[in-house]
């Protein structure tokens, strides 16, 4: 099953591609293979299947950030503003899916690295504002790193080899999804799949769960104190520098794209302290990121490339709450989780971390300003992600229990 997990996505992009001038149909294939595609995700069983010479397995953590990236493609064309062509939207989260669905089955790292590399290049290769070699740079040196860190992992016994593979395999999966110091430029006018928000919101979740529980696991104890360390210092890193991103720009898809770096931060840290308290609360964020932040500003997207001036309304405090982590929503539940494992390791980063988690109160208001006055679409979308992320908050022990960690 794990593996028709990768092919259906990759068939409907395919058939709505073909497709794509019969609107209707197109948009009834994508919908039918993408339903196939989530129950064989769903029903995909953990053991190690052999097909055509490759391994296939799919272990629980994967599984579940997988079946969650479904959900958020399915909402993505689901809530796509009014005149936009929700076929190319269909096919290119298909791609994405496909995409997701190689680097969560694919058991050997090398085919993991080769699999991130084909989709930087497939995904550089989109029409977008940006050149190709500014958008598969940054993909395309993490998924070498990632080859280097399995190499390194297998062939070498050195202590000096050892540290090298920890590191070479944190900031590849950085470099892949587009964390700092890679991170890239958004431009709202920018067409949504072609977008370092791809790699941010969607494409990253899966890889960096495929890191922590599949990818990690031939290091060796050295290796893994290196691994750790570098995933903590980014994650600091990523944390500082979105909190301070955030307060230095205006309302716009830059306070947006360090709204994400934040939350990528706090994920690398929770990874980092190697606790089920941490793995559980950055679980909890890759889903609130999934299933709020990203569908959120792709609701948001029309309203950024007008200069109209920001307006908040009753349903954007909602919004802001729920984007900054506040009871009873979901991200309320990481943080707590969060700052429950790093005061058993350090009070000093569960401070830091508390400071930098209180910072983003005022600047989540700001990013409820930039829907500008909501239309009914955008409204019904809105209350849609809230009541999701509420019902996450209300009861994190499901996720956490599909995830291993409760």
């Amino acid at each position: 099953m794990a593996e028709l997990a990768l092919g259906f996505p990759f068939a409907g992009a395919l058939v709505g591609s073909l497709l794509r001038r019969r609107h209707r149909l197109a948009l009834l294939a994508c919908l039918a293979f993408g339903l196939a595609g989530l129950v064989a995700a769903v029903t995909a069983r953990p053991e190690r299947a052999t097909l055509a010479g490759l391994d296939f397995q799919l272990a629980a953590p994967v599984q579940a950030i997988l079946v969650v990236s479904f959900l958020a493609a399915g909402l993505a064309v689901l809530l796509a503003p009014a005149g936009a062509d929700r076929v190319a939207l269909a096919v290119s989260g298909l791609g994405g899916l496909a995409a997701i669905a190689a680097v969560a089955v694919l058991g050997n790292p090398v085919l993991v690295a080769l699999a991130v590399l084909l989709t930087a290049g497939v995904h550089a290769a989109l029409p977008a504002l940006r050149s190709f070699g500014e958008r598969v740079r940054a993909p395309a040196f993490g998924a070498l790193l990632l080859v280097l860190a399995a190499l390194l992992t297998a062939g070498t016994g050195s202590l000096a080899g050892a540290r090298i593979a920890g590191l070479a395999l944190v900031l590849g999966v950085t470099a892949a999804i587009g964390l700092a110091p890679y991170l890239g430029a958004l431009d709202p006018r920018e067409p949504a799949p072609a977008s370092p928000v791809a790699w941010l919101g969607f494409l990253g979740p899966t890889l960096v769960v495929v890191m922590a529980t599949r990818l990690s696991g031939g290091l060796s104890a050295e290796a893994g104190d290196a691994y750790a360390a570098v995933l903590i210092g980014l994650g600091i890193f990523n944390l500082g520098l979105g909190a301070l991103g955030g307060w230095r720009s205006k309302p716009g898809a830059d306070l947006w794209r360090y709204s994400f770096l934040g939350d990528w931060g706090l994920v690398l840290v929770g990874l980092g302290l190697l606790s089920r308290d941490g793995f559980g609360a950055a679980s909890l964020l890759l889903v609130s990121i999934l299933l709020l932040r990203l569908p959120l500003y792709l609701l948001a997207r029309p309203a950024l490339v007008k200069t109209g001036r920001p307006e908040l309304h009753a349903a954007g405090l909602l919004v802001a709450a729920a984007l900054a982590g506040s009871a009873p929503f979901a991200g309320f539940a990481a943080r707590l989780l969060l700052l429950r494992s790093a005061s058993a390791v350090a009070w000093p980063l569960a401070l830091f971390l508390a400071v930098a988690m209180l910072s983003w109160l005022p600047l989540s208001i700001r990013l409820a300003q930039t829907f500008g006055r909501p239309g009914r679409r955008v409204t019904f979308g809105v209350a849609l992600l809230l009541v999701i992320n509420l019902a996450v908050g209300l009861y994190p022990a499901f996720i956490l229990k599909l995830v291993g960690a409760s």
